[in-house]
């Protein structure tokens, strides 16, 4: 959903800065588009904050690093637009792109709607689109990453309201946003370990973590194996009885079987490409039939010559200090969301 430059921050000034443009003068907004008005901000909202948060080791601060006369490479906007819409604070269906578009000057406005796809706002004002927990002209002058006491709560209750499904709406329904956070739950691992044991979370929404986490450690499982494969090509003991040891102790952990592999893709709607998908379920099928670690090494080897063919890591030799090839345990961005929770529950009052 978001990348690691992250903070909650985002998703109140991205909804400020489109208001911004709604409120200017008609002749000002035929003289500068939408998409040219939020990138001119978004840029000026980058210098603001890194000047506003100077050697404090503030952390998230998109455009942080970049130098005079340079642009955010990726705009805040295009990062969060999925979270600004599933938590209602831009009330659209719409991509960014299409959402833009269908921002007009009044007097050019009739007729104007967005694309077909994505007419959900039909007869319906921009403005009343895009909600936010107070109206600031002069927001950006003292802007800080922190969330201000009325922002967390508008978006608190934008979490209370999300989407049934929603992880974060599930901590803010079952009040246990606090304990998540009171925990050492850094990786997602960790997470779905205590999510298992929460039986005031909703069933759907445990069975779903419990998936996640199986699918997740079919992927490292994979990648650890070819790890030991790489240890082994290039003589490094040292590793070799390291990973070996991981692979004992991880072939205890739940993974997904091929059912589960199936039923995942299903559900998150992922399409894997080429060769992955064919894999993984072979893959997982010998995983369930306990076949030995030789049929195992020989797919995973097969695997990466197939994608990489001469280019492959396993026909090179490595430099004495190498440790890690490859993919390790997803995430599923959990880093990223606990960094956003964590800046709403500081912001609201005690």
């Amino acid at each position: 959903m978001i990348s690691t430059a992250t903070r909650a921050k985002y998703l109140i000034t991205i909804p400020r800065i489109i208001r911004d443009y709604l409120a200017l003068k008609p002749a000002q907004q035929r003289k500068q588009s939408p998409q040219q008005y939020l990138e001119q901000q978004e840029n000026q909202l980058a210098r603001a904050l890194t000047l506003q948060h100077q050697n404090e080791g503030v952390t998230g601060i998109i455009g942080s690093t970049m130098k005079e006369g340079e642009s955010v490479a990726r705009l805040p906007s295009s990062v969060y637009w999925v979270a600004l819409r599933t938590w209602g604070i831009i009330n659209t269906q719409a991509s960014l792109n299409q959402f833009l578009q269908s921002v007009k000057p009044p007097e050019s406005s009739l007729g104007s709607s967005l694309p077909d796809e994505a007419d959900d706002a039909d007869g319906v004002s921009t403005d009343s689109r895009v909600h936010l927990d107070r109206y600031d002209p002069q927001w950006i002058e003292d802007v800080h990453i922190t969330l201000t006491e009325s922002e967390a709560v508008f978006l608190s209750d934008k979490l209370q309201n999300g989407p049934i499904n929603s992880l974060p709406s599930q901590f803010e329904l079952s009040g246990l946003l606090k304990e998540v956070l009171d925990e050492d739950l850094a990786g997602f691992a960790q997470l779905a370990v205590w999510v298992a044991a929460k039986p005031d979370l909703a069933q759907r929404i445990r069975d779903t973590v419990e998936m996640a986490y199986a699918f997740s450690e079919l992927i490292y499982g994979a990648h650890l194996r070819f790890n030991i494969v790489v240890a082994r090509n290039n003589q490094r003991e040292d590793l070799l009885d390291q990973y070996e040891s991981h692979w004992l102790d991880w072939r205890k952990v739940r993974q997904a079987g091929p059912e589960q592999v199936l039923q995942w893709l299903a559900a998150t709607k992922i399409t894997l490409q080429g060769r992955t998908g064919a894999f993984l379920m072979e893959w997982s099928e010998r995983l369930a039939n306990n076949a030995s670690v030789v049929v195992l090494d020989a797919l995973v080897e097969k695997q990466a010559l197939g994608n990489k063919k001469e280019r492959s890591i396993l026909k090179k030799r490595l430099p004495d200090n190498y440790r890690w090839i490859g993919m390790s345990r997803l995430d599923f961005r959990w880093a990223q969301v606990r960094t956003i929770l964590r800046d709403i529950q500081e912001g609201l009052p005690c």
